[in-house]
Formats: C-alpha cells, structure tokens, sequence
C-alpha cells in the first residue's frame, strides 16, 4: 500500500510539472508595459526653448533647421536659454521630442527659431524684440 501511493505521488509531481509554464527570458515588445510600468526616461526641460537634456546620456536635443536634432553639445545660439529654468520630466520614450506635443501642453514652450534669426539669439538677446526703427 506504501509503495502505490508514492508511485501515486511520484506520478502526480511528474503531470504537475508538466503543467508549469517555463521561464522566458525575452524582453517585453516594445508596446507592452516593463514589469508593470513602462520604463521612464529622465529629462531636464527647457520651455523657453523647446530643448531638451538626458542626465543619464549627457544627450541634448532641440529643434534645428532641419527637424530634431540631438547631440552632447547644445548649439551655442540656445545654451542662454538653458542657464535657469529647467522641469524634470519623466517621459516613457527614448527621444524626447516624439512627446513634444505633450510636454509644450503640459509645461510650456515656444519654439525660439534661433537658426532662423541667428543675429538676435547669437548675441546674447535672448529672443527680445528689436527694433530697426522701420
């Protein structure tokens, strides 16, 4: 009787572990939530601006003449816009700018088109009005 029933549970452990699901080692697609929260990329801010820093990169990224640009130097024309006045921000992307919409509703911005009049923003204007007297 003691030897059927731990052929009985010798058989049952056998069906039971069958039943469990092996581990995956594969990475979440890229829509799915990681491990419950969508990993959070932190940023610095600049709504004067519309730029951008990555703490963790040393990555900048702001918007140029030819669309989003990023790099670990900041345009000299735009570094006197980011001496004060940073939010930190937690983003669920890996390039800021693809929330752009996003960030400028919830915190600000106007876009300063510094490529486009580089005389007033190279020198140290800082996007104030000048007058040519015409």
């Amino acid at each position: 009787m003691k030897t059927v029933r731990i052929v009985a549970w010798c058989a049952f452990s056998i069906a039971c572990a069958g039943l469990v699901a092996p581990v995956a080692y594969a990475d979440p697609p890229p829509w799915a939530p990681a491990h419950g929260w969508r990993a959070k990329h932190q940023y610095v801010y600049y709504p004067s601006a519309e730029v951008y820093y990555a703490p963790a990169s040393r990555m900048w990224f702001w918007l140029g003449g030819n669309g989003w640009q990023a790099g670990v130097n900041l345009p000299g024309a735009l570094q006197g816009y980011v001496s004060a006045g940073g939010v930190n921000i937690a983003l669920d992307v890996d390039r800021p700018y693809l929330r752009n919409d996003y960030v400028v509703q919830r915190y600000g911005g106007h876009s300063q088109r510094w490529w486009e009049n580089d005389r007033d923003h190279g020198h140290g204007h800082h996007g104030k009005d000048h007058h040519d007297g015409h």
